[in-house]
Order: C-alpha cells, then structure tokens, then sequence
C-alpha cells in the first residue's frame, strides 16, 4: 500500500471495532482501509499514550537564528521607540548582541511576537499624566451638565488629503492633491451636555491662548451674563 495520509476519525473507528470484538483484524483493516501493520501500530500507539494521533515532530525545520533573549531585545528597543528602521534595529543586535542577521531575521521575529507596521499616532510630549489624575479628580465633583467643552480644529487645502490608498501590485498609489496651504481658518467651539453647541468663533490662521481667553471672555462667558 503507498505511502498516503490516513484520518485519525479512521483510527479511532478501528480501535472501537477492535474493542466491540466482532470482526478479526483482517476485517477491519479491510473496512477502514488500513493496512494490517498500520493497525497493529495504532493498536500499540493507543493502549501507549490513549490516543491515536502521531505525536507532534519535535525539531522540525530550520533552527531560529535569534533565541529568546534576543527577541526579546528586540521587543524591548520596539517598545523604547518604535519607529526604528529595520536596519537599525539590526545595527544594534550586531553592536550590543553581537548577533550579526539579515533584515528579513528582524522582520520574522517581529512578526512572531505579533508587531505590525502600523501609523504612528503622534501624541503630545507635554503631557503631565499626574496633571491629567488631578484635573480629572477635581472636574470629577461637578454634575456633567454643568461642565462645557471646548476644542478647535483647522483647515486648509490639505486637510482633506487621504494617506492610504490600493493600487496593483508592483504599482503606486498616486493622487494628485495640493501641497500649498494657502489660507488657513480655525474653528473654535463650545459643547454643553443636552445643548449642543452653544458658541463658536472662526478665525483666519492658527488659535493660540490670546484666542482662546477673548473666546472664553467674549462668546461663552457672556451668554451667562446675558
């Protein structure tokens, strides 16, 4: 008989047939379209380790280049800073490892430990996070419809520019959009809960904190007085 893949649900049919005792082996072996000596292996495999699935092969394929310890330097540094180019991060296996490996090695064990390529959101470096704790601690004793909400946005010719795209393989994605801002507008505004919004101002250029007090001052705060 050739050498051919056989199911596990086959097996198990046979070492149940073996078990009820009805048919001889020939008989099974002929019903589930095995080979003697495949049964008599199964037999031996099941009354061993109580299934009659192979064992997983243990070694197979290429020995990994970086081991443990080296990928997890690596997700250490793409945990610092993970901008770092893939020949970077292969600089530094070669400085501090001294585990000189292709770029595709670096790519692979990212790829492992589940880290894609991905847009970086940027976020502010000034953040204070115990800034963050007491602001929203103190905001935190005020009902939600007494607190107002501010924010503002801008535009010009290239708010709108989209960043991803699809395109054949091998081709770029090319779409024409204006690199000049040219005029530039802000839009400030002020949110309450169950409202909406209750005061905005647009202004030519960029808002700063001159801006925002006259907008405190002359829009929001002058609809309590009024």
């Amino acid at each position: 008989m050739p050498n051919r893949r056989i199911e596990d649900s086959a097996k198990l049919i046979a070492i149940r047939l073996l078990e009820r005792g009805r048919d001889t082996r020939p008989e099974i072996a002929k019903l589930c379209d095995l080979s003697l000596r495949t049964l008599g292996r199964t037999t031996r495999r099941f009354c061993t380790t109580g299934s009659v699935a192979k064992a997983a092969a243990i070694g197979r394929g290429r020995p990994l280049v970086l081991h443990n310890r080296d990928s997890a330097y690596l997700l250490k540094l793409a945990k610092h800073n993970p901008c770092y180019f893939l020949d970077e991060y292969q600089q530094f296996l070669d400085r501090y490892r001294h585990m000189p490996v292709h770029i595709s090695t670096v790519h692979r064990a990212f790829e492992r430990a589940g880290l894609r390529v991905k847009r970086v959101q940027r976020m502010a470096s000034e953040i204070d996070p115990l800034a963050e704790s007491h602001f929203i601690n103190r905001i935190s004793h005020y009902p939600a419809h007494y607190l107002v909400a501010l924010d503002e946005m801008s535009k010009d010719d290239r708010t709108y520019a989209r960043l991803w795209g699809r395109s054949p393989q091998g081709e770029r994605t090319e779409v024409y959009y204006p690199f000049v801002r040219k005029r530039r507008f802000t839009g400030i505004g002020a949110l309450a809960l169950d409202v909406g919004m209750i005061a905005s101002r647009v202004i030519e250029g960029s808002a700063d904190r001159e801006t925002f007090i006259e907008f405190l001052r002359d829009d929001v705060v002058r609809l309590g007085i009024d």
